[in-house]
């Protein structure tokens, strides 16, 4: 049975954005009706005793809920829509309308709750009754997250189209590169440095507030983060007598495909969300790959009948001279 393109994309945005919308009004109604009644400086971490170890004010409390349990689901949705509005499905899409709902759910049960043992006093918000808020949490959210994977309808993922490339003449000795780069889309590249560099940020702010453990584990998987994305946002992707190289920026990683291991050349118009799941160095069942946009790509069938992938403009161009140099290869080796 053949889905309707509008009822995805109604029923995403309804688990995506809707859903998460009511949640964190629902939650932030409860504590604004809870202000009163707690300390007008209240705990919002707590170690692993279950003792309070860092505090904010009161009126702070519903404001972080209303950045996290909606700004979070936003985001995703906003990863998102650029594929559902081209066509694009599959079980990816899925996936992020329920982990919306999911974080939303997660983020507001649990600043609701704690915030809302606290009236009356701080000593009702230590020890196990944290615990048991992040269980009721977790629950509460994995059950709405399971209602909102099974309100979205189930699609096949949309293979993306793929054709042989122009024919192009080699003569015996001529010698041809073809040099292009593969750069993500500016946006979700924004994003990731945006991330990164706020991770790197809070662990140094928590580092200098000695915080203890928790602030050198955010500033190093920052900067973990910073190399992950410095290295697999911006690729040079060459095609010379070689075969095919996709190589970072900062050189590594590095991907090849020689000419003798290569049994076919097309060229693919990609959705990356859908069919490899997001952008970046990515796999996919018998596809391997540099995603970084939507559009055209270089597809590689290797002798084994994997896929490689790279996403790059002119790939039209690319494919004609990969597939060229295979073609004359082989026939130099017979």
């Amino acid at each position: 049975m053949t889905v309707k393109s509008s009822l995805v994309a109604r029923r995403f945005v309804l688990v995506a954005v809707i859903i998460p919308a009511m949640i964190t009004l629902a939650g932030i109604v409860v504590q604004l009706v809870a202000l009163p009644y707690v300390p007008s400086t209240v705990a919002t971490h707590w170690n692993a005793s279950g003792e309070p170890d860092g505090f904010a004010p009161a009126w702070s409390v519903p404001l972080a809920t209303l950045l996290l349990g909606m700004g979070v689901p936003t985001l995703l949705a906003l990863l998102a829509a650029p594929g559902l509005r081209r066509g694009d499905r599959g079980v990816t899409y899925r996936f992020l309308g329920a982990t919306g709902t999911w974080v939303s759910a997660l983020i507001v049960v649990l600043f609701t709750w704690t915030f809302v043992i606290q009236a009356g006093g701080e000593s009702s918000a230590e020890g196990a009754g944290i615990y048991f808020a992040f269980v009721v949490a977790l629950v509460v959210a994995s059950a709405l997250a399971l209602m909102a994977w099974f309100l979205q309808p189930a699609t096949a993922t949309v293979r993306s189209l793929s054709r042989a490339p122009q024919d192009l003449a080699l003569a015996s000795g001529e010698r041809v590169v073809w040099v292009h780069g593969a750069v993500m889309k500016p946006a979700v590249m924004w994003v990731l440095w945006g991330l990164s560099i706020a991770l790197t940020g809070a662990g140094i702010i928590a580092i200098a507030a000695d915080s203890g453990a928790s602030g050198w584990i955010l500033a190093a998987t920052g900067l973990l983060l910073v190399i992950v994305v410095g290295a697999t946002t911006a690729f040079r992707v060459v095609v010379n007598d070689a075969g095919l190289t996709v190589r970072s920026v900062w050189g590594v990683p590095r991907f090849s495909v020689p000419l003798t291991d290569v049994a076919g050349v097309e060229v693919a118009d990609v959705m990356p969300m859908g069919e490899f799941g997001g952008w970046g160095v990515r796999m996919a069942p018998g596809r391997f790959g540099v995603v970084l946009r939507a559009g055209q790509a270089i597809e590689v069938t290797r002798n084994d009948g994997r896929r490689f992938v790279v996403t790059t403009d002119d790939a039209e161009t690319g494919a004609a001279l990969l597939a060229a140099l295979a073609e004359r290869a082989t026939k130099a080796s017979s």
